[in-house]
């Protein structure tokens, strides 16, 4: 095996006459090649390069650039301006601030593709497809990059980039399908094209009084693997999935055809397109989603900062208040908390780690006092009685409620939409499980001893949180409970109360020997903690274990197979490919020593 991934990373793959075609090959497109598909786009075709370039000797070499880069290296706002800028995880193959390290002599794309279209519109599009399947090149969709499995990366790849496909935020006060579909939705919507983030959706619902269940981080893209693979959010507790939420696809598939997909036309690819994941089926250029009426919202903040107290005591406290989320999500409750390690040295923090926790609670406007007085009894019965005790001794205990106006203020505050925008880390690992009331609720004992398998680096050594965060995502129940038609998430999902999420982090200087006992552990010891309180749950797809050896099961559940056949009718040829998404068993990367290579029929 060795010495056949040698043969294929040294230029001879085509031999075989079943991988696709990379820089090093024969069969790479002529530079007349990718001229003419330049010349069919209108010009908008780029040779990528790296985004730190600038900072590595040679004819690109700019110091007042390679500043810039510099600064605004984990801003991923910044990075989302480039085709081959990644956020979560950062792609650092060629990274500004490690040019004179040992690691980071050359400056390579890596896994980033060789060539991007800066697609404006549908046509583009289908050129961009045309052209990979016609040249057997690699194709690759992304909008912002925001991608813990890194489905919008790939090694000689052709990128279209629908970042710049803004057609516009289109509000509809009620919404009518334009083919005259019969629906059995008679409130608002949003038309939404091309590369709009969350942010930009977040504004125009708030200028008409309107929610729209999007992501908790408002820089994500709109209409890609958010929307396609499911799309958890603070308002979905109330109103279900983002998935759940969309009316109405624009999709260019691989045929070029440009078609549109609703509960009347192509039904299956709907149903596929809405949780079955992105990147695999076509590509989506717009899509209609539902708004809510906008109401106010009563917030809570919960903050545990150790004084005395080690982390197991910390600990035995968060598996505590875990074990009630389902009492607190049936009161109305929805949010996220995280258990992270304190980089405030200020707090004096013993146990090297804080909980925090913002949920909210939806104020209906004919039933405010009762609605708020049954959310602060059940937090305050539930959650806080059992803290005061500790407050002032072991623990500092705050705990501050908020009346908010809007489900925008809410979100502003405390939920979400944050000032900076950070990008992830290249040296990261996510992942995630569904949790259901019964692994939840009065089991606070096996949830603490699956703490402290996720808090050690083996069954013997001490806590720690020095590379672990624990995210604690309380958007569940309610409407998600309640499966919607012509939808193909994971059916674990309408099971699901609570989407716990394992981040675990590695020096950069690590060894690769290092890294990959990290990343061996968390895909195996830490993930099979959660998943021995969870049987017959999953993973969201969106933020997942790419090496979970049960990915299939995990992600997509018993809807694979359908998901599957949808895939190939669409797609015969396979001219789409992402990792871990429905039908990439068909395909490898040959990735060698260096991590990454052509990829190849398995």
């Amino acid at each position: 095996m060795r010495a056949f991934s040698l043969l294929l990373l040294a230029g001879a793959q085509t031999v075989f006459a079943k991988c696709k075609c990379t820089p090093t090959d024969p069969c790479w497109p002529s530079l007349s090649t990718w001229n003419a598909l330049n010349s069919s786009v209108d010009g908008k075709l780029i040779n990528t390069q790296p985004m730190a370039q600038p900072c590595y000797p040679g004819p690109d070499y700019n110091d007042e650039l390679c500043q810039v880069m510099s600064d605004e290296w984990t801003n991923s706002t910044f990075r989302e301006l480039s085709p081959v800028g990644y956020c979560y995880p950062r792609v650092d193959t060629c990274s500004p601030a490690n040019m004179t390290s040992a690691n980071h002599t050359q400056c390579t794309l890596g896994t980033s593709p060789v060539y991007a279209i800066i697609a404006t519109e549908p046509d583009d599009v289908a050129a961009g497809i045309k052209f990979a399947k016609d040249n057997n090149v690699r194709l690759v969709i992304k909008n912002t990059g925001h991608d813990i499995v890194g489905r919008s990366q790939g090694y000689g790849a052709l990128m279209i980039w629908i970042k710049y496909i803004k057609t516009g935020v289109t509000y509809h006060e009620t919404y009518t399908p334009s083919d005259g579909c019969q629906l059995n939705w008679t409130g608002s919507a949003f038309t939404v094209g091309g590369g709009y983030v969350w942010e930009d959706l977040y504004t125009a619902a708030a200028s008409h009084d309107r929610i729209v269940v999007g992501g908790g981080d408002p820089t994500v893209g709109v209409i890609g693997g958010y929307l396609q693979g499911g799309g958890h959010s603070p308002s979905s507790h109330l109103f279900g999935l983002g998935t759940d939420q969309v009316l109405e696809y624009t999709v260019v598939l691989a045929s070029g055809e440009i078609v549109t997909t609703n509960t009347c036309q192509n039904t299956d690819l709907f149903t596929a397109l809405r949780g079955g994941g992105g990147g695999t089926y076509g590509v989506v250029i717009s899509a209609t989603i539902k708004a809510h009426p906008t109401h106010p919202f009563l917030g809570h903040s919960l903050d545990i900062i150790p004084k005395a107290a080690n982390l197991s005591t910390l600990l035995h406290l968060t598996a505590n208040i875990m074990s009630k989320y389902p009492l607190l999500s049936d009161a109305g409750f929805s949010g996220y908390a995280e258990l992270l390690p304190s980089s405030d040295v200020s707090l004096s923090v013993p146990a090297g780690a804080v909980y925090f926790q913002n949920f909210g609670v939806m104020v209906p406007p004919d039933n405010a006092s009762a609605t708020i007085q049954h959310a602060r009894s059940v937090l305050t019965s539930q959650v806080l009685a059992d803290l005061l005790p500790y407050n002032g001794t072991a623990f500092l205990i705050k705990s501050t409620w908020y009346n908010f106006p809007s489900f925008s203020a809410y979100y502003n505050t405390i939920s979400g939409g944050r000032s900076t925008n950070p990008a992830g880390t290249s040296d990261i690992l996510l992942t995630s499980r569904m949790f259901d009331k019964p692994s939840l609720l009065n089991n606070a004992e096996n949830l603490e001893k699956m703490f402290h398998t996720i808090f050690s680096a083996s069954d013997s050594a001490p806590l720690s949180v020095t590379d672990t965060v624990l995210y604690l995502c309380l958007i569940g129940g309610g409407q998600v409970l309640h499966p919607a038609p012509y939808t193909s998430v994971n059916p674990a999902w309408r099971k699901t109360y609570l989407l716990t999420e394992i981040i675990v982090l590695w020096p950069e200087d690590s060894s690769p020997q290092t890294a990959n006992r990290t990343i061996s552990d968390t895909t195996f010891r830490k993930s099979n903690a959660m998943k021995a309180l969870t049987p017959g749950m999953g993973s969201y797809l969106n933020e997942a274990d790419g090496s979970d050896p049960a990915w299939k099961e995990d992600f997509y559940g018993p809807n694979y197979d359908w998901l599957l056949e949808v895939k190939k009718k669409y797609d015969p040829e396979d001219a789409f490919y992402c990792w871990r998404c429905v039908g990439s068993e068909s395909w490898a990367e040959v990735t060698g020593t260096r991590g990454y290579g052509p990829l190849c029929q398995a």
